[in-house]
């Protein structure tokens, strides 16, 4: 049997037109099929798999020398078919693509592999960019054969080859592709080759292992009724544990044991303990809606009469309703709650937070009990062997030797004025506040909710034991427990090296270490170099960025030459040393009653691993500081601080940045960007800060570490110990992308391809009927449109561009509104439906209100320098390139200031607010 699609005119030509041809085995096992033009056919067939049918489409693709809008009608068409489809099925899609994916998969890994041939064209993109929207994976790429057996298409000169005929599946049911490749044998009088791909139906099945660790139902704490509960229940019992902390001889670890137990047993009769099917975003209401819906099945089973039978099965199904609609709330309360979350989180510029909401939304989650591999690279499949294996594995990382040459760091000649009387209930209150709820809890099982359900009372409770903690300057042994959290990376996940662990501590503890750090944080931060910018108060990535961007943007107009050394530490925050970093804290003048209770945390501290639901046996943790814990930035801080002060110390081997001084480097936590005029600079700069780092316990990694030149004729390598580090002409620092030539193209080109990523990845959302379209919009502008203009702030705008990210932003807008070729709306109409502001605009209001904050910090600070910096040389011959200093003199002069001006207007913030917005406006109009 021929199934045939072709064009429907009776005097059309004779071209496009696709078909199937059925064996007997497959007509019988047909349901349906239907011809979609002559470039489309689709059909489905059962399988033996109860309720799961198999769905191909077989299509004709334009060539990829056909207009661009004859391309996107056809995949839209392709669009419109697949969302008729239900994800649970078998879904193949094959034919002519005309499509070239090479073997570079680069941004598409989810998508192909790297076994194509040749290069991807503007076909291949589309192709795969659909696979990536649709969930599924082109065959031809995974499985390795000889190069004839991978193309599929012959030029008439029999000389050129190319692989455009593909088969893609589902990624759902990837593993029943076997493989896929060119039959050549096959005689069809055709410049094709006919491609086979081996399938095997049967789905593999997959237990799921439930996790041994105790969790509560904190979300039951939403209802009011239990919080209050709650909150009478706690206070009960504190008033009853009362009686004995009065007695007054309890010790710190017995105190905290009785504390312990009274919000344990609370957290257990109040809200019981979380069933681990239960989806987290079902509230409590709904809970007992199904607990009725329960008892309403019961009574249809216990009716007795068909009278009785008929009203219990009325009741049933009324029930069955409540339940239905409550878990609708309940998902969509869920998703605008999510939405709110990214979308301060892309106000605060956090895009790991971002990014986690990001997958969370997407339900996306990446395995981490997945086989391990030994030291031998032999793969452990046991439970028992795979936790060893992480014990050892984490052992040998936080037990590092100590540094063979520590350095000889003196204490300060005055302590600094801070504040060491025990804590006041106002900041144990003010602690609690901080606490973030929807995080894990420790070891000792109390989440944060349960502190923050009645802050009042956890705060009379923990006031008296804090001030215990301060006084004998002892810590519970249960804070100095935590259990580590496996983290996958990038690269092989059978391989312990590529996860990074995360420790869970006791929030109580955490709630003692919020308290230090607002001692510590104003008192010390005045002694930090200005060139860090991590974890301090009005600094983020964005000053860094833009000052980077801006010096070799100005350095490559004044023909400066340039060194940029951009450094990365080996697992740098488990590898400090701590007894270097006690005297680092006796060094910066912090008091020692508030460095006995920091090393007091440390001493004795134990590990154990979360693998599979289970727990490995404890182990002692002995270098670097705890990840999760509160304190971890402040004191890696310090050692960078002091790393850098002794790199840079009596030496001027950075870059001319005012008539009097140099800039030696730009700093984020432990991302380093040093900088210098010259090779013999930067080669000492290397040097010394590999030097003062080992005696930190701190190794730089080589093989990640790179150097970018500009502006220099000087070949020779810049090394460290001998060896020569990488040189590069683009590298990433802070997530954004700097090239040597100072351009951003390459940049905006990185970021429209993340935005894609994260856009694909939210396609359950953009296709949810349930969910308000407003709802899809904050979403969008939120998780996709913020990393889409990550480091807008610093790009020097050109029309390309813009328009690139105009067509990306109009593209996914109309996928959101599923907006179909035909409806014709023009994209006036969608920015005003969506309420979107034209790209250039959006990117113009981001940047000057970046401006007006850089500009309301005091004169010497480095990131406002930038802002008018030159480097030491002269201009080039001929037009100048265009740059961030001379669009933002241009822009300026649009809007009649000087800049004198301009900096005074920033100390007003409703003024330039108001400055902002009228530009904006004047370049929206502009657009209509």
């Amino acid at each position: 049997m021929i199934l045939y699609s072709g064009h429907e005119e009776e005097d059309a030509h004779h071209t496009e037109g696709v078909a199937f041809m059925l064996s007997h085995e497959a007509q019988n096992a047909l349901i349906s099929w239907e011809a979609a033009g002559p470039r489309i056919i689709y059909a489905s067939f059962k399988t033996k798999k109860e309720n799961i049918k198999l769905n191909i489409i077989q299509c004709y693709a334009p060539t990829n020398d056909k207009d661009e809008q004859t391309k996107e009608d056809f995949y839209n068409k392709l669009q419109t078919l697949c969302d008729k489809l239900k994800e649970k099925d078998m879904t193949i899609l094959m034919g002519d693509l005309n499509a070239k994916i090479g073997s570079d998969n680069s941004g598409y890994e989810e998508v192909m592999g790297r076994q194509g041939l040749g290069k991807m064209n503007e076909n291949g993109e589309m192709l795969a960019d659909f696979c990536a929207f649709n969930n599924m994976i082109i065959g031809g790429s995974m499985f390795p054969h000889r190069r004839i057996h991978k193309a599929t298409w012959v030029s008439p000169d029999h000389r050129t080859e190319n692989q455009i005929d593909h088969i893609c599946i589902g990624r759902k049911f990837r593993r029943s592709m076997h493989d896929v490749r060119v039959q050549r044998g096959a005689d069809a009088a055709s410049d094709h080759h006919l491609v086979l791909a081996r399938m095997k139906m049967k789905l593999k099945k997959r237990e799921v292992k439930k996790s041994t660790r105790t969790q509560y139902n904190v979300d039951f704490l939403k209802d009011r009724l239990t919080t209050e509960t709650f909150r009478l229940t706690v206070r009960n019992k504190y008033e009853a544990l009362q009686d004995l902390l009065d007695e007054g001889n309890m010790d710190i670890d017995t105190q905290w044991q009785q504390i312990k137990k009274m919000w344990t047993s609370t957290c257990s009769e109040v809200l019981g303990k979380k069933k681990y099917q239960q989806k987290d975003w079902i509230s409590a209401d709904t809970l007992n809606k199904v607990q009725v819906r329960k008892e309403k099945k019961g009574a249809i089973n216990n009716s007795r009469t068909r009278a009785a039978k008929a009203t219990a099965q009325e009741e049933y199904t009324e029930a069955n309703r409540a339940v239905k609609n409550s878990v609708k709330t309940d998902k969509a309360n869920f998703i605008e709650d999510l939405a709110k979350e990214a979308e301060d989180a892309s106000a605060q510029g956090n895009m790991k937070q971002l990014y986690e909401i990001t997958r969370k939304l997407a339900g996306k989650y990446k395995r981490t009990d997945r086989p391990i591999k030994d030291k031998n690279g032999n793969v452990l499949t046991s439970d028992e062997d795979q936790l060893k294996r992480w014990r050892e594995h984490f052992e040998e990382l936080l037990s590092r030797p100590p540094p063979q040459n520590p350095p000889d760091i003196t204490p300060a000649e005055e302590v600094l004025q801070i504040n060491c009387e025990r804590p006041s209930k106002a900041e144990i209150e003010k602690a609690i506040h901080h606490m973030k709820r929807g995080k894990a809890s420790g070891p000792d099982k109390i989440p944060a909710e349960a502190i923050k359900a009645d802050i009042e009372t956890s705060t009379e409770i923990l006031h008296d034991l804090l001030g215990k903690i301060w006084e004998q300057e002892e810590i519970p042994t249960e804070w100095k427990e935590g259990y580590l959290v496996k983290l996958p990376k990038k690269g092989d996940m059978q391989d312990c090296n590529n996860y990074r662990g995360i420790m869970l501590l006791s929030v109580p503890g955490k709630v003692l270490n919020r308290v230090i750090l607002d001692i510590l944080k104003t008192g010390v931060d005045a002694k930090l170099r200005d060139h860090q910018a991590g974890f301090r108060k009005d600094r983020s990535c964005i000053d860094q960025i833009a000052t980077l961007r801006i010096i070799v943007e100005q350095s490559m107009e004044w023909d400066s030459s340039l060194y940029i050394n951009c450094v990365d530490y080996e697992k740098a925050f488990d590898s400090l040393d701590r007894d270097t970093l006690w005297k680092l804290l006796q060094h910066y003048g912090i008091p020692n009653k508030l460095i006995s209770l920091i090393r007091n945390s440390y001493e004795d501290m134990t590990c154990r691993v979360i693998h599979a639901g289970q727990l490995t046996d404890s182990f002692m943790g002995k270098t670097g500081v705890r990840q999760g814990c509160l304190l971890s930035p402040f004191l890696f801080l310090l050692a960078i601080d002091w790393i850098m002060k002794k790199t840079t110390k009596y030496r001027r081997n950075g870059i001319q940045w005012t008539p009097w001084s140099q800039l030696e480097d730009l700093d984020f936590a432990d991302d380093l960007a040093l900088l210098s005029h010259s090779h013999q600079q930067m080669q000492e700069k290397t040097e010394q800060l590999n030097t003062v780092s080992t005696q930190l316990g701190l190794n730089i990694n080589r093989s990640k570490t790179r150097i970018m030149k500009a502006n220099t004729k000087n070949n020779n390598p810049i090394t460290m110990k001998g060896e020569p580090l990488e040189e590069t002409d683009s590298f990433t620092y802070l997530g954004s992308t700097i090239n040597k030539h100072g351009g951003t193209a390459e940049d905006v080109k990185a970021r429209i391809q993340k935005a894609r990523v994260a856009f694909i990845m939210l396609r359950t959302i953009w296709r949810a009927k349930q969910i308000k379209t407003n709802t899809k919009l904050r979403i969008f502008n939120s998780n996709v449109k913020a990393v889409l203009l990550y480091g807008s702030e610093t790009w020097r705008s050109t029309q390309k561009t813009l328009k690139r990210i105009q067509t990306f932003i109009n593209k996914c807008l109309r996928r959101i509104l599923h907006l179909k070729w035909t409806d014709k709306i023009s994209n006036t109409t969608l920015w005003k439906i969506t309420k979107q502001l034209p790209i250039e605009t959006e990117i113009k209001k981001r940047k000057w209100r970046w401006i007006g904050h850089t500009l309301r910090k005091p004169p010497n600070t480095i990131t406002r320098q930038a802002i008018t910096w030159n480097p030491p040389g002269k201009r080039r011959r001929g037009r100048p390139r265009n740059t961030w200093q001379r669009d933002t003199e241009k822009e300026t002069k649009e809007m009649g200031y000087t800049r004198r001006e301009m900096e005074k207007m920033a100390t007003d913030r409703k003024r330039w607010r108001s400055l902002v917005d009228g530009l904006c406006s004047q370049r929206a109009n502009r657009h209509k």
